[in-house]
């Protein structure tokens, strides 16, 4: 349980690297999220549940847990960044910075613009250290329906936090290694705005995403698409969280190359689905013939159902 502690241990100083020091480390293993606040209490976040640490490391309430100081988060900024702020530019105008080992730090702040565009982001306030759950064999219960006897274009519906990255991750995962007396691996283009899905630090992919995957990463996911299609010559496209015209518009573009396209969207479930904007845009054009549903109900990961394009149960 030391190394992954070890590993936040060397992005946190003063106090903050003293009590975590003294937290146990099955929490760092199992934490999905480390939220710090300016005046705010700190925080784990694993499995829908929120831990709070004291001064010397032992959990406690909200009202008992250690509260970041200034040079707290002045301290996590400098280290995250390597001391180089400016090297990150283009990470921060977005809203995070990447870590080794799949680790994606959100920062909140003063957002300062220019020409109507987020430049930077200032006077930092917090962090959310969302910490990547790479589930090797968790789509083993699903991937029948979604690639057999062909592959399926699929659109995984979630509520945030419930496992959608990591069941993307490796769904991507098996179609691009194969399943031996089941189906061939494919060739799959991922785009990976934020760094998510690959983990991609400096070129390389922390996670596991198949021998035959390329991954476009930083890029917006409508552009990315596209360079794609150019030059990969992809089967399949994957990416995260499908939410703008611009996305869908590439996706139609995608399908009509005879691409296969595999993402997820944020939903409660398909009801609630139903009634989003950016959803009805895509149904009309029907795309989609699975849908994945997730839910937190048996913690992160939980299949709630898998559906065909009419919306008929298939398990």
């Amino acid at each position: 349980m030391r190394a992954f502690k070890d590993f936040i241990l060397s992005y946190v100083c003063n106090d903050m690297k003293k009590i975590f020091s003294m937290i146990d480390g099955i929490y760092f293993e199992r934490s999905e999220e480390i939220r710090i606040r300016l005046n705010k209490p700190m925080y784990f976040r694993s499995g829908g549940n929120e831990l709070f640490f004291d001064g010397n490391g032992r959990i406690c309430d909200a009202n008992s847990a250690y509260v970041p100081k200034k040079e707290d988060i002045r301290g996590i900024m400098e280290l995250i960044s390597r001391f180089s702020v400016y090297a990150f530019q283009d990470e921060i105008k977005q809203g995070f910075i990447p870590l080794p080992k799949g680790v994606r730090v959100g920062i909140s702040g003063k957002a300062v613009l220019e020409n109507g565009q987020v430049k930077t982001i200032k006077n930092i306030s917090g962090f959310n250290f969302r910490i990547p759950m790479e589930v090797i064999g968790c789509a083993d219960n699903i991937i029948d329906f979604i690639a057999i006897p062909k592959i399926c274009h699929t659109l995984i519906v979630s509520p945030p936090c419930c496992g959608k990255t990591t069941l993307l991750r490796d769904i991507i995962r098996t179609l691009s290694y194969g399943v031996e007396g089941k189906f061939k691996g494919v060739n799959i283009g991922v785009a990976d705005e934020r760094s998510e899905i690959g983990g991609t630090f400096f070129g390389k992919e922390e996670n596991d995403l198949g021998i035959r995957t390329d991954v476009i990463d930083g890029g917006k996911k409508e552009s990315s698409i596209y360079m794609l299609l150019r030059a990969m010559s992809p089967q399949v496209i994957a990416f995260d969280e499908i939410g703008t015209p611009e996305e869908v518009i590439a996706v139609c573009d995608a399908v009509n190359s005879g691409v296969k396209i595999i993402c997820t969207i944020h939903s409660e479930n398909i009801d609630d689905l139903k009634t989003r904007y950016i959803f009805k845009k895509i149904y009309e054009r029907s795309i989609f013939q699975r849908y994945v549903v997730l839910s937190g109900r048996s913690g992160p990961g939980t299949v709630e159902g898998v559906y065909d394009e009419n919306f008929e149960s298939l398990l």
